[in-house]
């Protein structure tokens, strides 16, 4: 089910509140060992205005522009490494025209960060709880600060949060599961720290290894960072990288190899 914007929040939440009558159970529940991913479709936000909403509520901002980076916490600049705010509770990256957003609720994190469609709301539930009573809120602080979807999916994708393996890349997609992994994983940081990727905003750096006779598609021309002998190396904005795998001059895209230290 797909529910459009206007009156989203009210109905969002009438929608839901009637599945929980007489009823919990997982399908009508954020569960504590699962976090879950639900489009927005396209946001319409003025990113400058998101940033000034952030910085009045006292956010941790980080703004990639090029290949510098400001940050502030509310509206003090910091003079430490922008990826020290990585871990604050509530914070915005901005890199160019995309953002994401992290805030702590009652009993959860949400984020909104962009996606293949558009951006995607991500649920990370600390304890058990009524989706009606996350949603609500969560869309309400939205809207508040300028951000709003032009849909709500409740088509609700849920990935437990101890699947150390995680899910297989989709059919057919060359893609490294690594790679994939990020794509969907809760945070975005802290997986890419976990797994030695190396990211700059919301970019991942990746190498995409060409077929022979093909180019690479001139969209991707203004990520590339280093190109010869049927390879590329992209520094690429995480939520295109399926879309790069899809390309028909790419047999598969992966991490960098890095030597290993002994």
């Amino acid at each position: 089910m797909t529910v459009r914007s206007g009156i989203l929040v009210a109905l969002v939440v009438t929608l839901l509140s009637g599945l929980s009558v007489g009823a919990s159970d997982s399908s009508t529940e954020f569960l504590q060992t699962h976090y879950y991913l639900l489009p927005l479709g396209q946001v319409a936000a003025d990113v400058d205005a998101v940033c000034r909403a952030a910085q009045s509520s006292g956010f941790s901002v980080i703004s990639y522009s090029a290949d510098s980076a400001e940050a502030y916490r509310g509206d003090d600049p910091v003079s430490t490494a922008p990826t020290a705010l990585l871990s604050d509770r509530s914070l915005l990256v901005i890199d160019g025209d995309r953002f994401l957003l992290r805030q702590p609720g009652e009993g959860f994190t949400f984020s909104v960060r962009p996606s293949e469609e558009g951006y995607e709301l991500v649920i990370d539930p600390q304890q058990d709880l009524v989706m009606s009573d996350v949603l609500g809120p969560v869309l309400t602080s939205l809207q508040s600060m300028g951000i709003v979807g032009d849909e709500v999916s409740l088509n609700v994708q849920a990935f437990a949060k101890e699947d150390l393996k995680g899910p297989t890349p989709p059919s057919g997609i060359p893609i490294e599961s690594t790679l994939y992994h990020l794509l969907i994983a809760r945070d975005w940081f802290d997986f890419a720290a976990t797994r030695a990727l190396s990211v700059v905003g919301l970019r991942v750096e990746v190498v995409a290894e060409i077929l022979p006779g093909a180019a690479l598609d001139p969209a991707y021309t203004a990520y590339v960072v280093e190109e010869g002998q049927g390879l590329a190396k992209l520094l690429l904005p995480i939520d295109r990288l399926l879309a790069l795998a899809r390309s028909s001059a790419v047999g598969y895209v992966r991490s960098p190899y890095r030597p290993s230290v002994p």
